[in-house]
């Protein structure tokens, strides 16, 4: 109960800082809205269009006023009209007709995401691939070194009354799988990272973000991601996902461009996308995030295991991308590691090892609080000695990307009730300044920021794109 109140205290304060920031915030868009054409060009530097691809930070950036991309349309697409949509999002009956092709029934549901991930639509197959997923949440497992516990609100909360919804019977009816759409999402700005294929290349990931709903069809604090690899073998290929995506912003919201999206989706989120990855399958990690199943919050990634020799391959959980270990906090491991890789941090192509100095490093998962700023050993600020690369690798963490650096209460996508959107994290939307914990200002607006490098992106010639820094945002 201790645990509990204490939490709630800290989610009061946070919510009282969102609601006193909200006011700043309105003020700073007004205002960043009206000068942004007098203090900032359409193109920038070409310092500032690096920057673009190797700083979350916006205000100094190249706001491109006149560039063609919609974000909404192209990028972090929450209209109602497609994450409602009744033929790709249930498993009917829907009154309307169709509309144009491909209309494909449950295309954008979780229990096609999971199909895509498995390499199988066979019902039972399925039921069962999905159930041991699920099910480790129910044991206690040692990832890296790493404990993490287990969560067994996962029987009573997912499976139990899944279960009960399917007819009582031990397959899973996936077409009852309890879970909302909240986003489909275009990570463009990804480009260039390989997966599972070593020496591939990638034009970004396209993700499906879901929500979990209680057996009362209510949204809860479990969020579900599917994160996809756009596999292009060339910068023609990734020039071309880019140019399909883009094109999306020309379209009116409906059934047209509800059709043109599938079109795009299926490339990636279907069952064979990827012929040379595990299962067939385009997936580079699932990831979860949970306040529902089990105190504290908590962030999960799964993976497909390259070395498993199983028919379908399992998706196993592993270490969360680019997060220490929990228990590092303010040790001397954190601030050894930044203090040797503070160039690397500062653009934001660094990555965090499975093991550094000899010892487990990498987080079997990722439990945190909303004041978890990484930092090594007290007192707070002093034992890393650049304050901008202290908070460039905490950002970059599952952690301090859904807390404290960003002044996120753990969810940049909000569950939603059924015909009303996603609300968006101030991060996602525009935020600033946020003071982090060693006194300096940041200001983000990372669907700006990824407009942006979109509008960048399909200007560039192929020797631009093949010299571009390869950064390691994972968020």
């Amino acid at each position: 109960m201790s645990r509990l109140r204490s939490h709630l205290n800290r989610k009061l304060v946070a919510v009282l800082f969102v609601l006193a920031l909200g006011g700043s915030l309105l003020g700073y868009a007004a205002s960043s809205t009206t000068s942004s054409s007098q203090t900032r060009s359409d193109l920038g530097t070409a310092d500032q269009q690096t920057q673009v691809r190797t700083s979350r930070e916006t205000s100094l950036l190249p706001i491109r006023s006149t560039c063609p991309v919609v974000p909404d349309k192209e990028l972090f697409i929450t209209n109602v009209s497609v994450v409602d949509d009744c033929l790709r999002t249930t498993w009917g009956p829907c009154i309307t007709p169709p509309g144009p092709l491909p209309a494909t029934q449950g295309a954008w549901t979780f229990a096609a995401n999971m199909a895509a991930v498995a390499g199988t639509n066979a019902p039972a197959a399925l039921s069962a691939y999905t159930t041991n997923w699920l099910n480790q949440w129910n044991v206690n497992l040692i990832i890296n070194g790493d404990p993490v516990p287990s969560r067994t609100a996962v029987q009573t909360e997912i499976i139990d009354p899944w279960r009960t919804a399917s007819g009582g019977t031990k397959v899973l009816d996936m077409t009852k799988a309890p879970f909302r759409l909240l986003a489909i999402v275009a990570r463009l700005d990804l480009r260039g990272q390989s997966g599972y294929v070593p020496g591939a290349t990638t034009a970004g990931e396209g993700r499906f973000i879901y929500n979990l709903l209680d057996q009362f069809g209510n949204p809860t604090q479990y969020l579900v991601i599917f994160e996809y690899g756009l596999d292009a073998e060339d910068c023609v290929a990734i020039l071309n996902w880019a140019r399909a995506w883009h094109s999306l912003g020309s379209l009116s919201f409906g059934p047209s461009y509800n059709a043109a999206l599938q079109q795009i989706t299926d490339r990636f989120a279907t069952i064979g996308a990827s012929p040379r990855k595990p299962n067939r399958s385009a997936i580079n990690q699932v990831r979860t995030n949970d306040f529902h199943l089990d105190r504290p919050w908590e962030l999960r990634e799964s993976q497909l295991d390259p070395r498993s020799l199983a028919a379908p391959v399992p998706l196993l959980n592993v270490t969360v991308a680019q997060t220490p270990a929990r228990s590092l906090q303010q040790t001397a491991a954190i601030s050894t590691f930044v203090n040797s890789n503070t160039p690397a941090i500062l653009s934001h192509t660094h990555v965090v090892p499975l093991s550094w100095a000899g010892n487990p490093f990498r987080g079997g998962a990722s439990p945190h609080s909303l004041d978890l700023g990484w930092d090594g050993p007290p007192p707070s600020c002093t034992s890393i000695t650049d304050p901008e690369a202290r908070h460039a690798f905490s950002l970059d963490t599952c952690s301090g990307c859904h807390g404290e650096e960003t002044a996120t209460f753990f969810k940049h996508v909000e569950p939603r009730n059924a015909g009303v959107p996603s609300a968006l994290s101030a991060f996602l939307t525009g935020s600033g300044p946020v003071v982090d914990r060693c006194g300096r200002s940041h200001t983000f607006s990372d669907i700006d920021r990824r407009r942006v490098d979109l509008c960048q992106l399909l200007e560039r010639t192929c020797r631009e794109i093949d010299e571009e820094p390869v950064i390691t945002f994972v968020h």
